[in-house]
């Protein structure tokens, strides 16, 4: 079952075939299979993809879960391939590519007896010395000795072959025998992989619904490069921050105070580590706000490593919110423990997911956040327009947008970090 169940694992978190090959014990490819079989309730792997052609949220859902388990799977594949491993891989895959006889016949030909009878030769040349040097009769007592140069050439003769002898041990049954093993794993599920895209795409069931989202592309867990550079897009995010948040405000209903450039007094305190006045804040430039944003919720948040369209989603709910009630909305929306401590798990999960379906899942969760709030009568309308301008520019980050859309000032209430 696991060895047809990865290519759907791999359609979804491509490194997982990568990491299968590195792991002659099967853990990974165990643990990728049982993900899926668990997910989707079956162990047909044409049944397996019309599910997830059919069902968008399992695909979310199975997409976290591999993204997990090749986190923990790299650990396994830090063993480096010994050079000359590789190229024999390569070669291999290149044989299964052309139809995999070409390859199977040079693992069957006259080339494979070469380490076999070395092997053999070294080992009874070892057991033999061995032995002959067993079987010889210590001098007698007071008798006379070995000539030095023959206890020498004894000596050096018995340390080769014995590094001789460690080296086909190691041959068969130490590292190589393991990039063999991966080797063979690869050509297998190369051959898996082959009979799959012969048969052509997966078709939904019956009366399936069909999702409108293109696709996911292919992903890797090391991290994604975004279109544009971090500056720009920390900018971006900025700019729109701002645009919500507007400039000074001082409303008694709002617990934050005064507030300037969505910066209220206490967090300029913090930031300048003195009491900062009202007159501080209403002085506040642009510039130093760009440093606090940049300082106390960017950098804290990791939104440069997210991907285009969720950093402002996560972005601009942390300060609206704080950092850590936004981490865990975007924990709980990726399908990981949601501790608001953000590491290599959520972001790989986060990467993993369809931009727009992730968006709307953050949109989401911040509304139903402000509806349990009881200021909600007061500021809901407000908040409702900064979650619908915030969700509508990401998605335009997400797609390649380049700007962020501005939003009028009457949503700057911030709810406190």
């Amino acid at each position: 079952m696991a060895l047809s169940l990865i290519p759907v694992a791999a359609a979804l978190v491509p490194d997982i075939l990568r990491l299968v090959a590195a792991d002659p014990a099967g853990l990974v490819a165990a643990a990728a299979a049982e993900a899926v079989h668990q997910v989707l309730g079956t162990a047909d792997p044409v049944a397996a993809r019309a599910a997830l052609a059919a069902d968008p949220g399992r695909a979310a859902a199975l997409r976290a879960r591999l993204t997990e388990i090749a986190l923990q799977g790299a650990r396994l594949a830090a063993e480096t391939r010994p050079v000359g491993e590789g190229r024999r891989g390569a070669a291999s895959l290149a044989g299964l590519s052309a139809g995999g006889g070409t390859a199977r016949a040079a693992r069957g030909g006259a080339s494979a007896w070469g380490p076999v009878t070395v092997s053999t030769l070294v080992v009874l040349g070892f057991f033999s010395v061995l032995a002959l040097l067993v079987s010889i009769n210590p001098p007698a007592e007071g008798g006379p000795r070995f000539d030095p140069q023959v206890a020498s050439v004894i000596n050096i003769t018995v340390g080769t072959l014995g590094a001789a002898f460690a080296a086909v041990v190691n041959f068969w049954i130490g590292s190589s025998q393991s990039s063999r093993n991966k080797d063979a794993l690869v050509g297998r599920l190369q051959e898996v992989q082959l009979q799959a895209r012969l048969q052509g795409p997966p078709q939904a069931p019956q009366g399936a619904a069909i999702s409108a989202d293109p696709p996911a592309p292919a992903l890797s867990l090391v991290s994604r490069v975004a279109q544009r550079p971090a500056e720009d897009r920390f900018d971006a995010c900025l700019d729109h921050v701002l645009a919500a948040e507007g400039g000074f405000v001082n409303n008694p209903a709002d617990p934050g105070g005064a507030t300037n450039l969505g910066i209220t007094r206490r967090t300029l305190s913090d930031f300048r580590d003195v009491e900062a006045t009202e007159a501080d804040v209403r002085a506040l430039t642009r510039a130093e706000a760009r440093e606090i944003y940049r300082a106390r919720y960017w950098i804290p948040m990791r939104c440069a490593e997210l991907p285009p369209g969720v950093d402002l989603m996560v972005f601009d709910f942390g300060v609206n919110a704080g950092p850590g009630r936004s981490l865990r909305l975007l924990q709980g929306s990726v399908g990981v423990k949601a501790d608001g401590s953000i590491g290599p798990i959520t972001l790989a999960a986060a990467r993993a997911c369809r931009g727009a379906e992730l968006i709307g899942r953050l949109a989401a969760g911040r509304m139903a956040y402000y509806r349990g709030l009881d200021g909600f009568q007061t500021f809901g309308r407000g908040w409702t327009r900064r979650v619908e301008g915030t969700r509508q520019a990401a998605l335009g980050m997400s797609a390649g947008g380049t700007s962020a859309i501005a939003m009028g000032t009457g949503a700057t209430e911030s709810l406190a970090a």
